[in-house]
């Protein structure tokens, strides 16, 4: 049967096969980017360098970590990541062999999932990217019992929602106090022959009921506690040397990394300020009391990434 026939017959063609020449091009520069190294392996960083090419600040990156940077068709490494990575024993760059919408997203699965199948599970996996759909290469990774994250640079849009949503509230009673003040003022001009005026006196803005605490129930079968959660997360802000200094910041971090337990950035926020010396002030800026946490009532709390 030919092609003609083919179609006739309500069959779809065969998608066009990749010459050897397209092959050899895609993998000249690293052939074996799929394959671990011999030399150990502590930490594996994926990072989609078309949408997302940063690092994560709070990413501990050492001469051990497996590096790979996936590119569309013809690209090179940016030369941020080429200052900060380039030079590490570990790190190479993978070039789609093809273009198209999310080609280096399917090319960033498909190594994630080769690496998941020869390295051992205790190493944990970062990846880094804007793209939502790859939470659920994560997720997969995680039920397997590995520890994977994903992280973008990129504003969370839900916190950007909620903070548009507080200024929407705000800003009509803002304007009310305004307006009663205006109003005050006026009125003693008005009556500036019959004597001094009254100031007006607005109506004291009844006062925001503070919301109980979450249950320190697990969210999900197995799962750990809101008091186990933040105080693995307290735990690990003690430990390490750059901490998050902005509310966006600190909110992403927890969202990568306790996120799945089920818990809100902002449930797990709350327990940190209550129990932790966690404090935020108004211009968003982030404290922590360099001071070790209080220990849940186990005896030793369990790691955040695993179910």
């Amino acid at each position: 049967m030919n092609d003609n026939e083919t179609e006739a017959a309500g069959e779809a063609p065969a998608a066009p096969e990749l010459s050897a020449a397209d092959i050899a091009a895609a993998t000249a520069g690293n052939p074996d980017s799929s394959v671990p190294p011999p030399a150990p392996v502590d930490s594996v960083l994926l990072i989609d360098g078309d949408n997302d090419p940063h690092v994560p600040p709070t990413a501990t990156v050492t001469r051990h970590t497996l590096v790979r940077v996936f590119l569309r068709p013809g690209a090179k490494m940016p030369r941020t990541l080429e200052r900060k990575l380039g030079a590490l024993p570990h790190c190479a760059t993978v070039v789609s062999p093809r273009g198209g919408a999310n080609a280096a997203d399917f090319v960033m699965s498909l190594h994630a999932g080769m690496l998941h199948a020869t390295l051992p599970h205790h190493i944990p996996f970062l990846m880094v990217t804007n793209d939502a759909t790859l939470s659920a290469m994560a997720a997969e990774l995680q039920r397997l019992g590995r520890v994977a994250v994903i992280w973008t640079s990129h504003p969370d849009a839900e916190q950007m929602a909620r903070e548009a949503l507080e200024e929407a509230v705000e800003a009509p009673a803002a304007r009310s106090r305004r307006g009663a003040r205006r109003g005050g003022r006026s009125g003693a001009r008005r009556g500036g022959g019959r004597g001094r005026a009254r100031p007006s006196r607005a109506e004291p803005a009844p006062a925001a009921e503070t919301p109980p605490p979450p249950s320190d129930e697990p969210r999900k079968a197995g799962g750990k506690t809101l008091a186990e959660v933040a105080w693995t997360y307290a735990a690990r802000l003690q430990r390490i040397k750059d901490v998050p200094s902005r509310l966006k910041t600190l909110l992403n971090d927890i969202k990568n990394r306790a996120g799945s337990q089920g818990f809100t950035p902002e449930e797990v926020l709350g327990e940190l300020k209550r129990h932790h010396g966690v404090k935020v002030d108004a211009q968003g800026r982030v404290q922590i009391e360099r001071v070790k946490p209080a220990a849940p009532d186990q005896d030793a709390a369990p790691e955040l990434g695993g179910a």
